[in-house]
């Protein structure tokens, strides 16, 4: 069980490295800054391989301990009876959690910004709603008169 425990242990330092790079992540996609994104997606890559090799490590040696198929993880690790495999377990969980609320909180930050991008090129191309009638045929300003209501302005 001390291996599992240091496998646990491991893979918990691997998501807080994670962790951080996904909150560098955070800061450079609020400063769109490109080549560190770049550089940030280069470095990820061989976490989320280290990530997947820990995983793979863990269920090997759930397997060697007669972890059923059925039935959750933490009733079996509370079966052995061990404290520090409980506690690593623990930490683990704290720290995957941590790496997932990251992770779906940069996948807001680029939905939101593919939003606006879009929206945005749309107002170039004179498509959508917010820019129908802005420019007629020639690129001049249109004389029209709005026909949007002022609630939706």
């Amino acid at each position: 069980m001390q291996y599992l425990s240091e496998l646990f242990t491991r893979a918990t330092q691997h998501c807080q490295q994670f962790a951080e790079l996904l909150d560098q992540e955070r800061q450079a996609l609020l400063d769109q800054d490109m080549p560190a994104l770049d550089a940030l997606i280069a470095a990820k890559a061989p976490l989320i391989a280290s990530l997947q090799a820990d995983e793979q490590a863990i269920a090997a040696q759930l397997q060697q301990l007669g972890r059923p198929d059925s039935g959750s993880l933490e009733d079996f690790i509370r079966s052995l009876n061990d404290a520090s495999l409980s506690a690593h377990h623990s930490t683990f969980l704290a720290a995957a959690e941590a790496c997932q609320s990251a992770n779906l909180r940069n996948a807001r930050l680029i939905r939101h910004s593919q939003h606006i991008n879009g929206t945005l090129l749309d107002l170039l191309r004179n498509q959508g709603e917010a820019s129908l009638n802005v420019y007629d045929r020639q690129g001049n300003a249109s004389r029209a008169p709005s026909q949007r209501p002022i609630s939706r302005a």
